[in-house]
């Protein structure tokens, strides 16, 4: 998709054009995998914080004889892809998807090695409990 923005054409109208047809995408997308009568648009939240998202139905699970439903829900958000000017009333940077992308990378580095240390740290301990039990065996005979 390619847009040129203009007077006529704002980023809030390209980001709402770009909303609706990733959403309609991935309706079509999931309704080819789940059906029709299991993707569409849902209304969640509660009270004045509600919000529309594409809702599916990806399968069910026996709760104590009982079938129930297991429902995923999609949040399609278009990001801001310029600063915001300088009369705007929020201030926002434009969104870097090459930077976000690498922090996410990062992420699950740093959560691999921190499950890593936790493992080692737990391996550790097991084998110092272990010999802690035999010395003690060990002093009662």
């Amino acid at each position: 998709m390619k847009f040129v923005e203009t007077k006529d054409c704002s980023c809030t109208k390209i980001k709402a054009e770009a909303k609706g047809w990733t959403t309609e995408t991935v309706i079509t997308a999931l309704a080819e995998v789940l059906g029709t009568e299991n993707v569409g648009m849902i209304r969640t939240g509660s009270g004045t914080s509600q919000k529309n998202e594409i809702g599916a139905v990806i399968g069910t699970v026996d709760v104590n004889g009982e079938e129930k439903e297991v429902v995923v829900t999609i949040n399609v958000t278009a990001k801001p892809y310029s600063d915001s000017p300088a009369t705007a009333k929020r201030v926002y940077s434009a969104f870097s998807f090459v930077e976000s992308r690498q922090a996410y990378e990062d992420y699950l580095s740093d959560k691999e090695a921190e499950t890593a240390e936790k493992a080692e740290a737990k391996a550790k301990k097991i084998e110092k409990d272990t010999a802690a039990r035999k010395a003690k065996v060990d002093s009662a005979e």
